[in-house]
């Protein structure tokens, strides 16, 4: 997968149209800008435009709704409230393949309606726009993005936390065993369902109370569970009714009723350009316009009057060769007869070659012709099509316009439909925070539940040893142990296979960054709980309390280049702020051996500080597009400008 453009329309601090365009053959892509001037922007741009509702950006944001997000990112500078995001790039699936996704949306409604339009080899697919979140998540799932698409400020903060539950939890989603842990309940429950009473009285009543215990922890977790996913189901009903009072109200006419000053605002200023522009159009048809009907006759006039003019000349050059020899003549006394005859034979020349005087125009009227000839019906020509082509365009959108405010609208309708929205939006919100308590208090009981069947577990292994396999029931909890036993080795042992050549290429990662080559000799990583341990050449463990912060971001930099070797897809790697808390030697080595060989496509969004003079040299032959980002103070919005912050690393640069 390559990125080949990027447009940004009224998004974030990007007003109007801007547009990123990577043609470049090698595999940097270099954005320069200060902090504030659309450098994470530009990431969440690219999550929003390839996984809408499911960017992690979107998921890990301060907004309740996903149409909140999107009207947060709507520019308003130039008022139009039209928001849009484009993304084209291409992949190679045996032959290569172009596709275009279009996101835009307005942020001039309470109701915020996402418009998705998805092209393939530059044709409209419908197919791909009804399912591009499934065709998304099979190219790369929006749960393992942020292995390609990452914050080097957030990378930071996960190597201060060497247990990040986060990062733990996004390694076991690449390896997913839920099959197993299925597996495991299962046999559980045979236990649960076959234990028998043990000789002993008291074993028994002990048992009985580990196995009423974990039964209620079950029980309460399963109750939890169900109410989880009813409160989901709820959630998901209410959402649905919502959804639907919202199209009711858009088809009643409610978003024109929100919108109507702001269409009739609209009106007048396409009103008012058709007028200028027919203005434009009499002026025209009062200037050089209605000379078109006659060009072919100026055409000819020119003609003429370009020979009178060069007859004209001569004529006077002669006169004047005259005068001038008799004058000469005079003085010299010399013999003139050849000079004479030179002269004679000029005149007679000139007179055969005379022109009749038709039009006799002035240099200045003939000057005037020829630059009309020349250029001046064109563009007058022209000036007019733009102008017919701009006012019919602005008369359709009045059209338009006008179209949407001859709706028909039951005002009370539409304030029982919106009494009914409010209702529903509060009630999503109620259900939205009763869900979330319910989530969190299912933490607690989850570990509840894990700790009494280990309780029980235990006392029942202990039992079994003592226990005379005489009948069925015996035999099958014996054997239901074991399958237990043999399930968590299998499951260690699947997950050791796959952390260990994990841990291999993270290792190798490492190395070819590091400075310190010999102070860590092989990375391991626990396979059941992923905790890392670093170990030297004599097999000892290094204190991760001994790496420098810049060390401890480099090794988790190495796990997600590792992880993106290991999943073998070819995807670009996007990493916003690179360089935190890095030395000059780390940064050199990230610079020299990470951005060239993560991907194909590498886009580094960075300040100048980070990659200053010296850095930038060092990148600059794998650098296949660079940008800067500049921002304006007085319009608060940044546009952009090829080339690495030309005004400091202007050399060699091309625009």
């Amino acid at each position: 997968m390559i990125i080949t453009r990027l447009t940004l329309n009224n998004f974030g601090v990007y007003a109007g149209v801007n547009t990123f365009e990577f043609s470049g053959s090698k595999p940097i892509v270099l954005i320069g800008g200060m902090n504030g001037r659309g450098k994470t922007t530009f990431l969440e741009a690219i999550l929003l435009a390839l996984y809408g509702s499911n960017s992690f950006a979107y998921n890990e944001s301060k907004y309740r709704t996903y149409g909140q997000y999107l009207k947060a990112y709507v520019n308003r500078a130039d008022g139009s409230l039209e928001s849009s995001v484009e993304l084209e790039f291409t992949l190679e699936r045996g032959k290569e393949e172009s596709y275009l996704i279009k996101r835009e949306w307005s942020g001039a409604s309470t109701r915020v309606k996402e418009k998705i339009t998805v092209n393939k080899d530059g044709e409209c697919s419908s197919f791909l726009t009804a399912n591009w979140s499934m065709f998304m998540e099979n190219i790369l799932p929006s749960g393992l993005s942020n292995f390609f698409f990452f914050d080097g400020e957030k990378i930071a903060e996960l190597a201060v936390d060497s247990t990040n539950a986060q990062m733990k939890q996004s390694i076991k989603a690449l390896l997913g065993i839920t099959v197993l842990d299925s597996l495991g309940n299962d046999i559980s429950r045979i236990i649960t369902k076959t234990t028998k009473s043990a000789s002993n009285p008291m074993e028994a009543k002990e048992l009985e109370t580990l196995r009423n215990k974990k039964a209620q922890a079950d029980s309460v977790l399963q109750a939890a569970d169900d109410c989880i996913a009813d409160l989901a189901a709820q959630l998901d009903d209410t959402n649905k009714k919502l959804e639907k009072a919202k199209t009711d109200y858009a088809a009643k006419g409610g978003d024109i009723v929100a919108q109507r000053q702001d269409l009739f605002n609209q009106r007048s200023r396409l009103t008012l350009r058709i007028e200028q522009e027919q203005e434009k159009l009499i002026n025209a048809a009062a200037g050089e316009l209605p000379l078109m009907l006659v060009k072919d006759l100026l055409a000819d006039i020119q003609a003429q009057a370009s020979k009178e003019h060069e007859s004209r000349v001569t004529a006077l050059a002669v006169s004047k060769i005259n005068t001038a020899f008799s004058a000469y003549a005079s003085m010299s006394g010399k013999d003139t007869k050849a000079i004479m005859d030179f002269i004679q034979y000029v005149e007679k020349t000139a007179e055969a070659e005379a022109t009749e005087m038709i039009y006799d125009l002035p240099d200045q009227s003939l000057y005037t012709l020829n630059n009309l000839m020349k250029s001046g019906l064109n563009r007058a020509c022209n000036d007019v099509k733009k102008l017919i082509t701009e006012s019919q365009a602005n008369q359709g959108k009045v059209d338009e316009i006008d179209s949407y405010l001859s709706v028909d609208i039951d005002e009370n309708a539409l304030s029982r439909l919106y009494k009914k929205i409010k209702e529903l939006e509060q009630k999503v919100i109620s259900l939205e925070v009763l869900l979330q308590n319910e989530q969190q208090k299912r933490i607690s009981l989850h570990g509840e539940a894990m700790r009494t069947a280990s309780e029980y577990s235990k006392y029942v292994e202990s039992l079994i040893s003592n226990l005379e396999f005489n009948d069925d029931s015996d035999r099958l909890l014996k054997y239901a142990h074991h399958a237990t036993k043999i399930l968590d080795a299998y499951k260690v042992k699947l997950q050791e296979r796959k952390i260990d050549v994990l841990a291999k290429t993270m290792t190798t990662c490492y190395k070819r960054l590091a400075n310190k080559k010999n102070l860590i000799s092989r990375i391991y990583m626990d396979p059941s709980t992923l905790d890392f341990e670093y170990l030297n050449t004599e097999g000892n463990i290094v204190p991760k309390e001994s790496l420098s912060a810049g060390e401890k971001q480099l090794m988790v930099i190495a796990l997600l280049w590792a992880l993106a070797i290991c999943s073998k897809k070819k995807l670009p790697v996007i990493i916003d702020t690179p360089l935190s808390r890095m030395d000059s030697n780390h940064r050199i080595s990230l610079i020299t051996t990470y951005f060239p060989q993560a991907s194909d496509q590498t886009i580094i969004l960075s300040t100048d500080s980070e990659i200053d003079a010296q850095y930038y040299a060092l990148m600059k032959p794998n650098i296949g597009d660079e940008f800067t980002l500049i921002y304006n103070d007085d319009l608060k919005c940044s546009t952009i400008e090829r080339g690495y912050f030309k005004e400091k690393y202007n050399d060699n640069q091309t625009d």
